[in-house]
């Protein structure tokens, strides 16, 4: 008989990493198999309340903006952080994101939008808003702008659209994720259908659109939205628009730590391959997950087994002559910024920004 509340003992300490799919001979997606374990556990007991808030981290960000910079002071009064953790759980040790008062939307708006014509682009993008970049690090969002027209792309960021639901999905709130999915796909697929691409800077999203959306839906709109779905580096890599740029010579190595999504779902190595075409000389880690794994590393109780799995790649860090360390992830970023007391790594599209002339 199966046992939900065992079950979720078990799948507890799994960080989400789909790491299992890739390494296991029968391909068994244990974040997956989490994620509809936790789905049951809501289902039956109901879902605390720090389940809740991660899982609609999307609208506290928006909050968070739309109060910044009162919002990130807020984080940084004495003792703030230790409610935090009395009161729901999130570890005092974490540096909280900070929010960005104008959202990538509000800039894309400001500036008027596309600046490459439709009629004289060689190929049209749908930029998704994610959460963190909309909300947290714009920074990499107007990078991926930026680099994308320089390519002759023309760019748009779609309004119709809402949050991906990845951080619903990851915390067990299926029937959520799939609402998402079905507003997103319904919002897009006329879009490419149309000759549209689908593009998004956060690779747990990216994957998201390409991978679980599959498993959320079933029918012709889903597959093509996802079929025609790309990371950003991906995307710069596949159609090999690094070669359309005018880029100056960078002498730099940079270390790459790569996102386990995508090494998961055999999307890893883009990255890589276009800095390497921009120019640096990288450094592309063989490392695992860095323990932070989106809300995982923020729970109190995982802590310290966060960190202890940083500590793997910490120790292929230093041991890395790279210059600067340069990841997609959000969340390895933040892993990586909290031992670097703030300074988070730069996202690689913002590398490539860095170098246009």
């Amino acid at each position: 008989q199966f046992d939900v509340e065992f079950m979720a003992e078990v799948m507890d300490l799994c960080i989400g990493c789909k790491g299992c799919a890739r390494d296991c001979p029968s391909e068994v997606d244990m974040a997956k198999l989490k994620a509809e374990v936790e789905h049951e556990h809501h289902q039956r007991h109901g879902a605390s309340l720090r389940d809740r808030l991660f899982a609609n981290v999307d609208r506290l960000s928006a909050l968070g903006s739309t109060f910044a910079p009162v919002s990130n002071w807020a984080s940084k009064v004495p003792g703030a952080r230790t409610v935090m953790e009395k009161a729901v759980g999130v570890a005092r040790e974490r540096s909280l994101p900070t929010f960005h008062r104008e959202s990538l939307e509000d800039w894309f708006d400001a500036r008027g939008g596309a600046r490459v014509p439709e009629t004289a682009a060689t190929r049209r993008v749908l930029l998704f808003p994610d959460t963190y970049t909309n909300y947290n690090h714009p920074e990499a969002g107007k990078a991926t702008v930026r680099v994308l027209e320089a390519a002759g792309v023309h760019v748009e960021i779609p309004d119709e659209v809402t949050a991906t639901g990845r951080p619903a999905h990851s915390k067990g709130f299926l029937d959520t994720s799939r609402a998402r999915a079905a507003d997103n796909v319904s919002a897009l697929a006329p879009h490419v259908a149309d000759g549209w691409d689908v593009v998004l800077v956060e690779p747990s999203d990216a994957v998201m659109f390409q991978s679980d959306y599959r498993d959320l839906l079933s029918g012709q709109a889903v597959e093509r939205v996802a079929a025609n779905a790309y990371g950003v580096m991906e995307y710069l890599d596949a159609f090999d628009l690094t070669d359309d740029l005018a880029l100056g010579s960078p002498d730099e190595r940079l270390t790459y730590h790569g996102h386990c999504h995508q090494k998961a779902t055999k999307k890893e190595g883009h990255a890589a391959n276009v800095l390497r075409a921009a120019g640096y000389d990288v450094d592309e880690l063989d490392s695992g997950c860095c323990g932070m794994a989106g809300s995982f590393g923020y729970e109190a109780e995982h802590y310290s087994l966060s960190r202890a799995i940083a500590g793997i790649l910490f120790d292929q860090i230093d041991a890395s002559d790279g210059e600067e360390v340069v990841a997609p992830g959000a969340s390895c970023r933040t892993q990586i910024g909290d031992r670097e007391r703030g300074e988070e790594p730069d996202h690689p599209i913002e590398k490539v920004a860095e170098l246009m002339r």
